[in-house]
């Protein structure tokens, strides 16, 4: 991939005709343009000055160029790319030895995400949550610290948690939180389980219909559930039967003392699973605030999308079941699954079961419910 400077003063836009400065535009080595890229590459150089312009196009293109290092073409992207992208900018390390200075990662990392709400706005990316890439971007100074300052405690690499480290993240929510309401305390515990044990996206927790929300199955140990990910595409995941029956007690008893003590909305409008104490589903914002205040209170840096990388870490390790996970997280493609898990897995050692594994945060859940 190549950048060209081009000289748009014939052209039949005239704001662009107008443009003293040439734009620059990407080509593919076999000299096709890179179409949709160039287009947007158009549209900044309206508003951008030249030096700024041509700032962005290169970190775009090392964006690209490391995106379709691993995917087959651009418009596979998720936001999964974006989280990986960011891992790999904040562990690069340099010839000397240094690492990239925050300001030359936030300004990557800001490139990449504009392109990619530019591209998800003009439907070329139908994989991205832009709700999802606006928290990773938010969190980005949070993780840069924790890859920077290895004297801090932190035990492993952002992009899984080991069990024991998720465990006590989950058993630490409902420490810090809730400490004058009980009932925040069990919805803020049991959404944490929910996102670790079946590795849903924090837009998909947060926007969990109640009544996508299955009876327990009890011929065996998981419920499948239907949840709608991203591009608006139905997908199966697995609950284990004692989060359910968890979740459930709190729907019943606690959620619905929730909607009767609210006065100001029709309980019929309480849609999601999860709610706020005004009735309305959690945000995602909020979601992640209480997560980096319950990292600073273990001493793990984590993120909402980190139990996700734990909860698919641990499934390939347990299972070896490549398909079955893709499925579960709802990648468009197998290969993204095994670029992003299989590699990882190498890293743990765990000698338990995929069900003990569970067995472990249902207790840790019941136990940060029930504690006083």
């Amino acid at each position: 991939m190549n950048i060209v400077y081009c000289n748009f003063t014939t052209s039949k836009r005239s704001k662009l005709a107008r443009l003293k400065s040439d734009i620059p535009q990407m080509f593919n080595n076999d000299t096709s343009p890179c179409v949709e890229v160039n287009q947007y590459l158009r549209q900044l150089a309206l508003k951008n000055k030249p030096k700024s312009l041509q700032t962005n196009a290169e970190h775009l293109k090392e964006f690209l160029l490391w995106a379709n290092s691993s995917l087959n073409n651009i418009g596979s992207i998720t936001d999964d790319t974006f989280d990986f992208y960011i891992d790999a900018l904040c562990e690069y390390t340099k010839n000397n030895g240094e690492r990239l200075s925050w300001n030359t990662i936030n300004s990557r990392v800001a490139g990449a995400y504009r392109y990619l709400i530019w591209s998800y706005e003009k439907g070329l990316s139908p994989y991205l949550n832009p709700q999802e890439i606006q928290g990773l971007k938010l969190s980005l100074s949070q993780r840069y610290q924790s890859k920077g300052h290895h004297s801090q405690a932190v035990s492993e690499p952002i992009k899984f948690m080991l069990l024991e480290d998720a465990l006590r993240f989950v058993s630490s929510v409902g420490k810090i939180s809730g400490k004058r309401n009980a009932l925040v305390k069990k919805r803020n515990v049991l959404l944490t389980s929910f996102m670790l044990q079946t590795g849903l996206r924090i837009s998909e927790a947060c926007n969990f219909p109640l009544r996508d929300l299955p009876e327990v199955n009890s011929r065996g140990k998981f419920t499948p559930a239907r949840v709608i990910g991203k591009g608006g595409k139905a997908r199966v995941i697995l609950i284990p039967n004692d989060l359910l029956y968890q979740i459930w007690e709190y729907v019943d008893i606690d959620r619905e003392k929730k909607i009767d003590a609210i006065t100001h909305i029709d309980p019929k409008d309480c849609l999601t699973l999860f709610i706020s104490i005004d009735g309305q589903p959690l945000s995602i914002n909020w979601v992640q605030k209480l997560f980096r205040k319950t990292s600073k209170h273990i001493g793990v840096k984590a993120h909402p999308h980190l139990l996700r990388h734990t909860f698919g870490t641990y499934h390939y390790l347990l299972n070896h079941d490549l398909t079955g996970l893709s499925k579960l997280l709802g990648h468009a493609s197998e290969e993204t699954t095994r670029t992003y898990y299989v590699h990882i897995a190498t890293l743990i050692a765990y000698s338990g079961s995929y069900n003990a594994f569970q067995r472990q945060i249902d207790i840790v859940t019941e136990d940060s419910i029930s504690d006083n």
